[in-house]
């Protein structure tokens, strides 16, 4: 009997491991351990996820994800339901085979040509084997992610479950879920110990993505940048009749972040601005009255040394024009959820370097969710 259910689906990457911190590609080679700093971080992750009332964890096999589950796994102690924990290898990272255990900096070096295909087109990466058999990463990696879903909604229906994976691979599954393909491989962002979340209603073809790549719980920072520091990063707030405690945990969210503008959009918009930066001075937040031909404006002047942070306070249907301007989704009402009071971090670093997802609904409260997953 099918289940009438909705399926929830956190995803975990794993902390920051010794190949992270040194800058060299990881892949699947299974040399790197976390460091001191990522073991911290899983152990957050953990605190976290305590109360999401999850019902199994499914961990890649590779050495730097099993040891995130055993620092998440610290805050579960003593957890009230059985937790179901499995393996598979299905959730492994993208195959980098040549490029594995070598720096940055010397991949784009001695593999220009292949290195431009990684970040212009990854779905054409092409790579030999040891044996000189040519492979497409990529693609092999679209294929596990596709199998993997398909296989955990029919044998998790109805469940919540916690996937402990790696940045490649979680992008992979969040794009496959949404239906959108490999052309958003680079467009949206998993940072180490970053959180996500589908929802897989019963019975449906796509799932919803209600959370991406919050990294609150690691400091209260937004993700770091993962396309160079110049550009615009827009902080897209819902202002839905946004409650007095909705404004109140918005506002301390913002006092620690540098905000260089605020655009409030429609009268909604600018009421909640007012209650959220009511604590904010010059230049820190610069309050502004007009609508979509400012934020145009805001979006060309991509030139300055650093990321220019203007807040964009509007209602959920303006914010999502904003999303299908700025990646082309032909319905992003459908596909994302956004919910208050939660920020989305879309970084814009121009030169004409695409557009990056970095979070969906990040310092979301647990007041504001349904069922009480936080």
């Amino acid at each position: 009997m099918l289940s009438t259910a909705e399926t929830r689906v956190w995803i975990l990457r794993h902390a920051t491991s010794t190949f992270n911190a040194e800058g060299r590609y990881q892949g699947c080679c299974d040399t790197p351990d976390l460091t001191g700093q990522g073991w911290k971080a899983a152990r957050l992750a953990g605190k976290r996820l305590r109360g999401t009332a999850i019902d199994a964890v499914i961990t890649s096999p590779l050495c730097r994800a099993v040891q995130t589950v055993v620092g998440v796994l610290e805050a579960f102690r003593d957890y009230a339901r059985p937790l179901e924990l499995e393996m598979d290898a299905k959730l492994r990272e993208v195959e980098l085979l040549g490029w594995e255990g070598l720096p940055f900096a010397e991949v784009q070096r001695r593999f220009p040509e292949q290195h431009s295909t990684w970040r212009l087109s990854p779905y054409d990466l092409r790579m030999l084997s040891a044996s000189g058999e040519p492979k497409f990463p990529v693609r092999s990696l679209y294929q596990r992610a596709g199998l993997f879903l398909k296989g955990l909604v029919s044998n998790y229906a109805g469940k919540s479950v916690l996937l402990v994976t790696h940045g490649g691979t979680a992008r992979a599954l969040i794009t496959t879920a949404l239906g959108l393909g490999v052309q958003y491989f680079h467009r949206i962002q998993q940072s180490n110990c970053g959180i996500s979340r589908l929802c897989f209603p019963a019975l449906a073809d796509e799932a919803v993505l209600e959370l991406l790549n919050d990294t609150s719980h690691l400091g209260g920072a937004l993700p770091k940048l993962k396309e160079g520091k110049t550009g615009v990063r827009l902080l897209l707030v819902p202002a839905n009749s946004s409650s007095s405690e909705d404004c109140r945990h918005l506002s301390s969210v913002f006092e620690r972040l540098a905000v260089d503008c605020v655009l409030p959009v429609s009268p909604e918009g600018r009421a909640a601005a007012s209650a959220i930066f009511r604590r904010h001075s010059e230049p820190t937040g610069r309050l502004l009255c007009d609508t979509e031909s400012i934020l145009r404006g805001v979006l060309s002047n991509t030139t300055a040394e650093r990321p220019c942070n203007v807040a964009v306070v509007a209602p959920p249907s303006f914010l999502r024009r904003v999303l299908q301007e700025q990646f082309g989704m032909a319905n992003p009402e459908k596909l994302l959820l956004l919910h208050r009071p939660g920020i989305t971090a879309v970084h814009s670093p121009g030169t004409g370097i695409p557009s990056v997802l970095q979070s969906l609904n990040a310092f979301e409260s647990q007041m504001s969710l349904p069922g009480g997953y936080a």
